[in-house]
């Protein structure tokens, strides 16, 4: 009874891989034939504000929250990501656990977005929060954070003239 049990269902298996192959066929041949893409460099945002994300502590969700932010920054038109010694807003945040014994249930952050002339001046403190993030809301977390990030970036605009 085990055998042919074992037997039903990798005949079973191997039948959903070959339906699966074929399919995955038919939908290759109804592709068009790709078209070569230049070799040009896309032109720099203009009027983008030079942002830098930094991290601190280890937390698996801190650390997604920060890979969220830079993943935001860097496709936005807003925004340059930036390492480059130049003007730009750092925001520094900080996580930690909610429940040390319980890392994976929450972690609390705290954002403080700061100006930066360049590293060998004094930075200018502009504005910080503090908050609670679960697994279930990273991402709007993140996308609250890049909100603010734009209205603390126009309302000191006149720091990058």
């Amino acid at each position: 009874m085990r055998r042919s049990a074992a037997t039903l269902r990798r005949t079973l298996l191997t039948a959903l891989a070959a339906m699966l192959f074929i399919a995955a066929l038919a939908v290759a041949q109804d592709l068009p034939a790709s078209k070569a893409l230049p070799n040009t460099p896309s032109a720099a945002k203009k009027n983008a504000t030079p942002v830098a994300v930094i991290h601190s502590n280890d937390d698996q969700l801190g650390s997604r929250l920060a890979y969220q932010l830079k993943e935001i920054f860097n496709t936005s038109s807003l925004f340059t990501l930036t390492a480059k010694d130049e003007a730009k807003i750092k925001l520094l945040v900080s996580t930690k656990p909610e429940f040390p014994s319980r890392p994976q249930v929450g972690s609390v952050y705290s954002v403080i977005w700061i100006f930066s002339a360049s590293e060998n001046v004094l930075t200018h403190y502009l504005a910080s929060e503090t908050d609670i993030i679960d697994a279930a809301n990273v991402a709007a977390a993140a996308e609250a954070l890049a909100g603010r990030t734009t209205a603390v970036a126009d309302q000191y605009a006149y720091l990058f003239e």
